[in-house]
């Protein structure tokens, strides 16, 4: 427990993009335009450990299971893509399962709770237990009760159970800037109910009170059916690019969900598992793949369903110079 116990001050941290960095509109988001924004981002992301080993190749992830004790999965773009499954993801897991792998899906979204999520993929079919799911709000929820911000603390984003962490007087928050105001900390934890009047308030009340902003979610979009969907950290980097400070940030690429995964996976497994064995299955490299190295993890990108269908990813890895152990197109 004592590895979550960071700091009991939040010292805020003015960042500047480029002068000539440039946030596109939401909707000209694609693959280049998110790693654009990703890389503009770089320099307060977690510290990308080189990889001087050959990308190992494979057409699915089931060619290297053997490879590996325990797998982390992404959700969205490897477990499936909005509403649908990524096909053969269940034959694969099954076959890990039978390997005595252990899975846990390590997911930054962050509106619902873990146990919302659990139902939401047992309804396409796949069957996780309680334990077998950590999201970045859990991640959150366990930070901030050993790691307390000064209260109230202004909840954004939750579309799942209410944020209760011991001790800490969560408030959910509406669009009234008086009632912002008086909030001394913010969570933001998804932008499904997400507009430019919540924007604009989140804006001029840190923009005149500075103060600690937590987000859940540093994603800039998830895969959807037929586009993507624009994410926290899309809105974040505005904000950013305004001249607010940097949020403190408690999902993939950072720590702090690393830390909790691990822990569950030797709690699952019930034996210690070295992370030379653990592997972190995404579609995005700055995210999934920059998390998992810089922890210490292996990390499988997954090319043919989420952040990288039709793309070139060659030419994204060479660009970005993070580089994932093992490269499959699917399950």
């Amino acid at each position: 427990m004592e590895n979550f116990n960071i700091k009991s001050e939040f010292i805020l941290e003015k960042f500047q993009f480029d002068q000539k960095f440039i946030i596109p509109s939401a909707k000209d988001m694609n693959a280049d335009t998110v790693i654009n924004i990703y890389e503009g981002m770089r320099d307060f992301f977690p510290k990308y450990r080189e990889n001087n080993q050959d990308i190992v190749l494979a057409p699915r992830l089931e060619n290297v299971l053997d490879n590996f004790d325990a797998l982390l999965l992404d959700a969205f773009g490897v477990l499936n893509v909005g509403n649908s499954l990524v096909p053969g993801i269940i034959k694969t897991l099954e076959k890990a399962r039978q390997k005595n792998i252990t899975l846990l899906v390590v997911t930054n979204g962050a509106s619902y709770n873990s146990f919302k999520k659990r139902d939401q993929l047992a309804s396409l079919g796949l069957e996780f237990s309680n334990d077998e799911i950590i999201s970045s709000r859990e991640a959150a929820e366990i930070f901030l009760s050993f790691n307390q911000p000064k209260q109230p603390l202004g909840v954004l984003g939750n579309c799942g159970n209410n944020l209760n962490i011991s001790n800490l007087n969560c408030i959910e928050l509406e669009p009234d800037i008086e009632m912002f105001d008086k909030m001394n900390s913010f969570i933001l934890l998804g932008t499904l109910q997400w507009d430019t009047v919540w924007q604009e308030i989140l804006f001029h009340s840190l923009k005149l009170n500075p103060r600690p902003l937590f987000v859940a979610n540093p994603d800039l979009v998830a895969p959807q059916d037929r586009n993507f969907s624009v994410e926290p950290a899309y809105y974040i980097s505005h904000l950013i690019k305004n001249g607010i400070h940097l949020p403190f940030w408690l999902g993939k690429p950072f720590p702090t969900i690393f830390e909790l995964a691990i822990t569950r996976v030797h709690e699952l497994a019930g034996r210690h598992i070295p992370l030379s064995r653990v592997g972190m299955v995404g579609d995005t490299l700055h995210t999934d793949i920059l998390g998992a190295n810089s922890f210490g993890l292996k990390s499988i990108l997954m090319t043919k369903h989420g952040l990288f269908k039709n793309t070139n990813v060659g030419s994204i890895i060479k660009k970005t110079n993070i580089t994932p152990d093992y490269i499959v197109e699917a399950p």
